[in-house]
This record gives structure tokens, C-alpha cells and sequence, in this order.
């Protein structure tokens, strides 16, 4: 069971190790705030809303 304990807390460190070095290696050039959507993006969308809302009437009720 000893070994187990090891295991767990080994895991558990390395997770926390890795995380670190990648943070390093990618400075931190990374965010985790949502990011403005660019004009071709917010086309794109404006596109599939209006193609999902023509089909959804084509059917009928049922």
C-alpha cells in the first residue's frame, strides 16, 4: 500500500512540474479571457444563424 502513496503524490507532483515548465517555455503568452472575434468570425456566425433559422421553418410543425 506504500506504494500506492507514492504513486498518487508522484502523479500528482509531476502534473504540477509539467504545468510549470510549460508555463516557462510559453511565457505565459497564453490567456484565459475570452478573445474578440474578428469580422470574418463574426460573418461566419451571422451566416449559420440565419442558414439554421431557414431550416427550422421549412418543415413545418412537424
Amino acid at each position: 500500500m506504500h506504494w500506492m502513496m507514492w504513486i498518487f503524490w508522484g502523479t500528482l507532483a509531476a502534473i504540477f512540474i509539467i504545468s510549470f515548465v510549460v508555463d516557462i517555455v510559453t511565457k505565459r503568452k497564453y490567456s484565459m479571457n475570452k478573445q474578440d472575434n474578428t469580422l470574418n468570425q463574426n460573418m461566419a456566425e451571422a451566416e449559420a444563424r440565419r442558414d439554421a433559422g431557414r431550416s427550422n421553418h421549412e418543415s413545418g410543425m412537424f
